[in-house]
């Protein structure tokens, strides 16, 4: 073979090698690729993956700007829904108790105090700390049968019908008309009211007489009062406001608190009550007013002195029939009616 046709051939068989490592590299390293990329195009996407079966992370959520919420915190307890009352119920009479008090207690009228417990209507300050209160379901009158009594009594006394009397649940009627009424058994009349009968603070007033009616100082007025009441303590907490059953304001206090003059004039009564009111100040301030101080500590004024408004005149305590350190303060037309103090105060 001559020399140029062996350099032929091998370059021949050069290029033939290199050919071959070419396509043995294409094989070994692009088939593979092409066939995962035909396998993750068979794998369906995913919510974290993309249509090849990539993971995709997606990025925290960071708002721009702060966010203002208000949070509901988690409530534990579990609350019953308040039940109709239809009986009678108790309530012992604690320190500091009024009637007023006791009945916004038990959502009531203060009158429903007096008129479901005989004996408190003849002296609405007649409370007493340990005494057994009678608390009725509704406003009304609780009605202790009577030997002879009828249910068309009752509805005279009262002026509330029978079907509404004999149709309350707490009567245990049923509603049916009873045969008889059983003696010393009490009926809750609801609706129903009484007269209120209270005895008025100090000695009894006679019609006509004013000041002249006997126990009350008659001489000279020293003093005559603006017109214009001041509050006779200080810091006022009001226990028990102006109520048809009780014709004052009662003002908490501590015992032997001072106590002052709501306005000039000239004490017409200084001494011991004998209906309820403990040691009691009256004054007549010349004008057409007087104005009473009750259950007082001590009183440190004497009948026919004259004051100026502010001026003290007793200390303040919890003599008479009282639960409690108080004052109980009352404005009254001369020798007429009580007024109700909060008309004439700051």
């Amino acid at each position: 073979m001559t020399s140029s046709r062996l350099v032929n051939f091998l370059s021949w068989v050069v290029v033939s090698f290199v050919l071959m490592i070419g396509a043995w590299v294409v094989y070994r390293f692009a088939a593979p690729v092409q066939a995962k990329a035909d396998l993750e195009k068979s794998i369906p996407p995913t919510p974290n993956t993309n249509v090849y079966g990539r993971r995709i992370d997606i990025p925290t959520f960071s708002p721009s700007t702060k966010l203002s919420s208000i949070s509901r915190l988690a409530d534990l307890h579990t609350y019953r829904p308040t039940q109709p009352r239809f009986a009678v119920t108790q309530h012992t009479v604690e320190k500091g108790d009024t009637a007023w008090t006791i009945a916004k207690k038990h959502n009531i009228q203060p009158e429903t105090i007096l008129w479901s417990n005989e004996g408190l209507s003849t002296n609405a300050g007649s409370l007493r700390v340990g005494v057994m209160l009678n608390i009725l379901p509704v406003d009304g009158v609780l009605h202790t049968v009577r030997e002879g009594d009828t249910l068309e009594r009752i509805q005279a006394l009262y002026g509330v019908s029978i079907d509404e009397i004999v149709n309350f649940i707490g009567n245990n009627f049923r509603g049916a008309m009873p045969d008889k009424l059983l003696a010393e058994s009490q009926i809750i009349v609801p609706g129903g009211k009484k007269q209120i009968v209270w005895q008025e603070p100090g000695p009894r007033v006679l019609p006509g007489k004013g000041r002249k009616s006997p126990g009350y100082y008659s001489g000279p007025l020293a003093y005559i009062g603006s017109g214009y009441f001041s509050w006779p303590i200080s810091p006022i907490v009001i226990t028990q406001p102006y109520w048809s059953g009780h014709l004052g304001i009662d003002v908490g206090t501590y015992e032997r608190q001072p106590i002052f003059a709501s306005d000039s004039g000239t004490v017409i009564f200084s001494g011991w009550d004998t209906t309820g009111f403990g040691n009691l100040v009256i004054i007549d301030h010349g004008n057409g007013y007087w104005s009473y101080y009750g259950h007082n500590y001590a009183n440190l004024v004497r009948e026919g002195q004259g004051v100026v408004q502010g001026q003290q005149i007793a200390e303040s305590g919890s003599t008479g029939n009282s639960t409690g350190n108080h004052i109980d303060f009352r404005i009254r037309l001369d020798a007429g009616g009580f007024l109700n103090p909060a008309d004439f105060l700051p």
